[in-house]
């Protein structure tokens, strides 16, 4: 009896002294300070690999840890990565519920922060996941955003993206019946980075829409040449074997085309992409019935319709989901239509008590001050024509300093950031931002007022601004840029 009183007490001081050291180990990992370039490299190139094999835990644990680790050094890039992967991956899983929870939580976080990488990479990832549930429109939305930021990415490497956004971008077009379109996008993302994936979807659209079956085996032939540099649970294989499967079967070559069909299934269900499986499962039960295997037939569309069904039920939940986020970005359209309904009020009445003030004063002042009036109100008139629906918007939005300013200007006036680059292509965002307070006609007192800055600052940004644009000094900077708006 005290022999095994003595193992237990030793169990639980081995217990103990192995939590100890676990606690001071992890203490140690998170006290550790990475660099943001090794974050990077780990969310990016390392979660990459782990998500192709499929390794579901070990991806989780690694963006869980660098999101903390992120979070403790202040590195809002790797925090937002961290939030689009783990998005990633519980839409791989068909968890769409909680994948959108992490996009927004991402895009959350990404309010105000300049990084077209990351913008991309999240409508990219938004795009994917409301296309997989069956919102095909909201899907090229979401794409249409991504290419956006996607071409504004100077890093070549980072650019690279764009491959993935493309052809993410022809399988929407396609599934809203824009076939030609869709062939087009394929390309692009090709030109890019030609991956097999890619090159089987070509084969495939040649073998289905334009019945080619030498164009088809020639991209087949490409896409199995690229897998040799891949390891053989891979994603892209899955696909590039399921669309090699259709081909061989168009052929009547079955028995051929069952044998890919069913590695495809393994490899989908060892990288658990399972939301692709059920569409494998009705062609393997469909080259069943051309091989006369009726048992065969019955089972594999049983799990068809089983594996079907579910995921049907998880996507009616997330479709709530994404049309709850739909619902909230129209409530915030709304509120903001709703602002600037009331600015535009406000400056209304402001001007028509303006008139009646420059009106009192035009009686009651002697003959010299008649044409100063004058000159007021043709001033005035002049603001209210020239005061557009679109500069209204600009200037509640400069006026709050919001975040959002400079991309409806962007938005409303894409030439004039175009010719600024022109003149000058490395400008930052904050710069190209005072440029259209001042094409806006804001005077220093104004931009320094709802930029919360000294007007002394204005001042120097003023003259720095000159030099990068080489703007001589007997020029007005107000009529250099409105200048360049008008041209």
């Amino acid at each position: 009896m005290q022999t095994l009183k003595l193992n237990q007490f030793s169990k639980i001081l081995l217990s103990i002294l192995i939590c100890l050291i676990y606690l001071s180990f992890s203490n140690l990992l998170y006290s550790q300070t990475y660099t943001p370039q090794y974050i990077d490299s780990m969310l990016i190139k390392v979660n990459e690999d782990l998500r192709v094999s499929g390794r579901k835990k070990e991806l989780i644990n690694l963006n869980n840890k660098f999101c903390n680790i992120s979070k403790k050094q202040d590195y809002v890039k790797g925090e937002v990565l961290s939030y689009i992967n783990l998005g990633n991956i519980y839409a791989t899983v068909g968890m769409y519920e909680k994948a959108f929870q992490y996009l927004n939580i991402a895009e959350e976080n990404l309010e105000g922060v300049d990084d077209y990488y990351l913008h991309t990479k999240l409508y990219q990832e938004y795009g994917q996941a409301n296309y997989v549930i069956g919102l095909y429109k909201k899907a090229i939305k979401y794409n249409s955003k991504s290419i956006y930021y996607g071409k504004q990415i100077k890093n070549k490497r980072d650019r690279e993206i764009l491959s993935v956004v493309y052809a993410n971008r022809a399988d929407f077009l396609r599934e809203t019946n824009s076939i030609d379109s869709s062939l087009i996008y394929l390309h692009k993302a090709s030109e890019i980075k030609p991956t097999p994936v890619i090159n089987s979807t070509i084969a495939n659209h040649y073998l289905l829409f334009a019945k080619n079956e030498d164009s088809a085996q020639m991209y087949f032939n490409r896409a199995f040449s690229l897998l040799k540099q891949r390891e053989y649970w891979d994603p892209q294989r899955a696909l590039t074997y399921f669309y090699y499967g259709n081909f061989l079967f168009e052929k009547q070559d079955y028995t051929s085309a069952l044998d890919y069909y069913i590695k495809s299934v393994e490899i989908l269900k060892k990288t658990q992409r399972i939301y692709q499986v059920p569409v494998l499962y009705q062609a393997i039960a469909k080259t069943y019935k051309e091989l006369n295997n009726s048992s065969k037939e019955k089972y594999y569309l049983e799990k068809y319709t089983k594996l079907n069904d579910s995921l049907e039920k998880v996507w009616d939940e997330s479709i709530n989901t994404s049309v709850d986020k739909m619902t909230q970005e129209k409530e915030k359209d709304d509120i903001e239509k709703q602002h600037s309904i009331i600015i535009y009020n406000v400056i209304v009445f402001a001007l028509l008590g303006t008139l009646v003030i420059v009106y009192f004063f035009y009686r009651k002042r002697i003959a010299k001050k008649h044409r100063i009036i004058e000159e007021k109100e043709l001033e005035t008139e002049f603001l209210i024509k020239k005061m557009s629906a679109n500069d209204e918007r600009l200037m509640s939005l400069a006026k709050k300093n919001d975040p959002l300013f400079f991309n409806e200007y962007q938005s409303f006036y894409p030439e004039f950031v175009e010719r600024l680059f022109e003149i000058n292509s490395n400008l930052s965002i904050n710069e190209l931002s005072f440029c259209a307070m001042i094409q806006l006609g804001l005077s220093s007192k104004e931009i320094a007022q709802y930029s919360f800055m000294q007007h002394r600052s204005v001042q120097t940004k003023k003259n720095r601004l000159r030099k990068k644009l080489n703007i001589p000094s007997d020029v007005d900077i107000y009529f250099f840029l409105q200048g360049l708006n008008s041209k």
